[in-house]
Order: structure tokens, then sequence, then C-alpha cells
């Protein structure tokens, strides 16, 4: 859809680059061009939601820091993580990524947090909150939360507790679950824990600490249990556990790592 975009755009300017310019005048094609494109991809949020590249608070890939607002509410930010705020009205935008809020108490202001097709108003709490993949999910680490999902006119909504989780995406709002909250916090220590999950979730959250990509080439080892603590900013360390614990072999490259199976070890029995 957007290389269709970008030619409907290449197709008006013709007329204007097929113009002659003026005397001493020239027209930079590769400039006009790349400022298309760009506007094509930026409009339509191929490389990230559209709100990310101008958010009050983000944070690069792998970088996890803490800010307070002025309100003296504080919000921890997880790798690549984009959010503004309305100060006034002690509102969050998540545009994308994770945040942990710890809400300062104002009984004459509630604050909210806006996700996609949902929000969330902490009732005198501290919470977590995570867009990604056009899902929201939203965890409580102390007092209570309300989840308030709406669309094409139907709104509805659920009141959590410590432990308590929800997701919701534009399909609606899903049921009230209990949840680790040691282990999904866990990144704010600067770990990752995993018990019995799939390698190719594994490698998922991995991902969104480092840049470049993964691909896991055989899908009977996309399903092996991991269970373990990694530090996230030693991802070395995290293939080379990998590699010791189950029967495959990464092949690093620049951007890229490739997991196989190990044909000289045998896999686990299911």
């Amino acid at each position: 859809q957007a290389a269709e975009r970008a030619e409907r755009l290449w197709e008006q300017l013709g007329p204007a680059l097929a113009r002659k310019p003026g005397p001493g005048k020239t027209i930079p094609i590769l400039i006009v061009c790349a400022l298309a494109l760009a506007a094509v991809a930026f409009g339509t949020g191929i490389f990230a939601p559209s709100g990310t590249f101008f958010a009050d608070y983000k944070t690069g890939v792998g970088e996890i820091r803490t800010v307070t607002l002025r309100d003296g509410s504080q919000v921890d930010l997880d790798s690549d993580t984009s959010f503004d705020v309305d100060v006034g009205h002690r509102t969050i935008t998540l545009y994308a990524g994770q945040i942990h809020v710890s809400v300062k108490p104002d009984p004459e202001r509630a604050f909210v947090v806006m996700a996609g097709e949902g929000s969330v108003r902490a009732l005198g709490t501290a919470f977590e909150v995570r867009r990604d993949r056009g899902s929201t999910a939203v965890a409580v680490t102390e007092h209570a939360v309300r989840v308030t999902h709406a669309h094409e006119g139907a709104t509805a909504s659920v009141d959590l507790g410590v432990g308590d989780g929800v997701s919701f995406s534009r399909a609606g709002l899903g049921q009230p679950h209990k949840v680790d909250v040691a282990s999904l916090t866990a990144w704010r220590r600067g770990e990752l824990v995993f018990d019995g999950t799939p390698l190719g979730e594994v490698v998922a959250e991995m991902d969104r600490y480092r840049y470049g990509k993964t691909l896991i080439l055989d899908d009977d080892i996309r399903r092996l249990r991991v269970t373990g603590n990694f530090e996230i900013a030693d991802t070395k360390a995290f293939a080379q556990s990998i590699q010791l614990a189950l029967p495959v072999k990464l092949i690093e490259m620049p951007g890229l790592t490739l997991i196989r199976r190990d044909q000289a070890r045998a896999l686990p029995l299911r």
C-alpha cells in the first residue's frame, strides 16, 4: 500500500520534474524523491507509529530509563518506547513500547494512560502498560486500575487489583487473569525472566533490546521451552546459553542471526 501511494505521488510529481529549470537553477531530483518516500513512510507508520517521531519522551533500542513527570508521578520506560504527556489533564498517550507508572496521588485529578483503543485509569496505584503489534497489555503492581475499551460505539470496562492483568485490541477487551508481577517487571532491573516459554517467544522478546533480527529456521525448535534469567545488556551471553541448553546452533551475521537445529543433538521429548 505504501509503494502504491509512493507511485501515485511520483506520477503527480512527474510534470513538475519534467519542467526545465530556469537559468542558473537546478532541480534536486534525488532530494524530491527522498522527501516523497519519507512522507509516505511517515504518514502510514511503516517504521513506527507516526506519533513516536515527535513524542515528549522516547527511548532507543536497548535503552531503559526513568523520568519524573511534573505532577511527581514516576514513569519507567522500556526499550524503544515513546509517549506524550498532557500535564494539565494528567494523561499519557502511549504510542509504542512498555511503561511502568508509579502514580502520585491527586484527589482532584485522575491519572490516565491512553493506548490504542483503550485507556487505563489509576485508582491510586502503580501499574504497567505494554503496547506491541496492535495489542495492549495491562498489569497491576499496586492497588487498582480501571481499564476501559471503546470501539465503534461499544464500551466495556473492568477493574483490576494487584497481580491482575488484561489485554485489549481492536477486537475487544479480553478476560482478566492472574500475572507473575515479578517476572513481568524484571525488565526494570535489567533482566528478562522466562519460565517454560517457547523459544520463538523468547527470541522475539530479546530482539526488542538489540538491533537486528533473529530468524528461527525450524518450526520444531521454535516450540522448545526456555527457562532462565537473562541480562538485557548481555545478548551474547543469551546466545551462548541457548546453544548450551538447547539442540540448536546460532549463525551470527551483521544485523541478522539465524537459529537452526543442531543435527548432532536430539530434540527433547514432548
